[in-house]
């Protein structure tokens, strides 16, 4: 586990009081740059793994890290504040559809070991503290709304479920030494419960003290509905 020599929250709560502090921009769109092909996705150590691989971007820093690395610095260089780690689809729930379940402790560990690494480089060169954020992303399945037309009341997932994916997820982007912990993009207000509901049993272990929380939300209209309806 990697240690926090700093109080972050103390040091990102005093530089909130004296300016906006930014995150970055989108991961993906920068990925798409580089037009990758299945082959890129795989490398050697993955070459022949049952399923495809493409379009699986957190699979990306094991096996294109300097892509990614890449990425962070370019954001930070150009102001932000925070750079997410490559995770977005880094729980169980999400890596299932690519057969990669197994690999979601390293997925993640890896992600932030990166977020923090180009971190650590921007700082020094400029003098100003950057911080990695570990990215925990709504998954591909929701607990407010059934996937079904015909049969409403089914979900494709429980509560408990998506809580052991996120606490896995976010004990490996802890252990990888990411800053705060972000909660992001969310359209079901559920499972932005079972999210922080994670992070909270996860900060209950003695070894594993509370970081900041940061959650950002997807509002597509004025009325300040979610894609699932939800309002505040």
């Amino acid at each position: 586990m990697t240690p926090r020599p700093r109080d972050m929250a103390a040091e990102i709560e005093a530089t909130l009081k004296k300016r906006i502090m930014v995150f970055d921009g989108a991961m993906g769109t920068m990925i798409q740059r580089q037009y990758l092909e299945e082959e890129d996705f795989r490398g050697e150590e993955f070459k022949d793994h049952p399923k495809s691989l493409k379009g699986n971007n957190d699979f990306l820093v094991m096996t294109q890290p300097d892509i990614i690395k890449d990425i962070h610095r370019q954001y930070l260089n150009a102001g932000a504040d925070f750079t997410e780690t490559n995770t977005f689809s880094g729980t169980a729930v999400a890596q299932a559809d690519y057969a990669c379940e197994h690999l979601v402790y390293r997925i993640n560990k890896t992600a932030a070991e990166l977020a923090v690494a180009a971190c650590e480089e921007v700082s020094k060169a400029t003098g100003v503290p950057r911080y990695a954020a570990g990215a925990i992303g709504p998954t591909n399945r929701t607990l407010s709304i059934s996937p079904s037309v015909e049969k409403p009341e089914y979900r494709n997932i429980t509560f408990d479920e998506l809580v052991t994916a996120y606490k896995e997820q976010a004990r490996a982007l802890y252990d990888g030494g990411v800053h705060i912990m972000l909660v992001e993009t969310i359209f079901d207000t559920l499972n932005a419960k079972a999210a922080l509901f994670a992070l909270d049993e996860l900060f209950q272990e003695p070894e594993y003290e509370p970081l900041p929380i940061f959650i950002s939300g997807t509002i597509v209209d004025k009325s300040g509905r979610t894609l699932s309806g939800q309002t505040g």
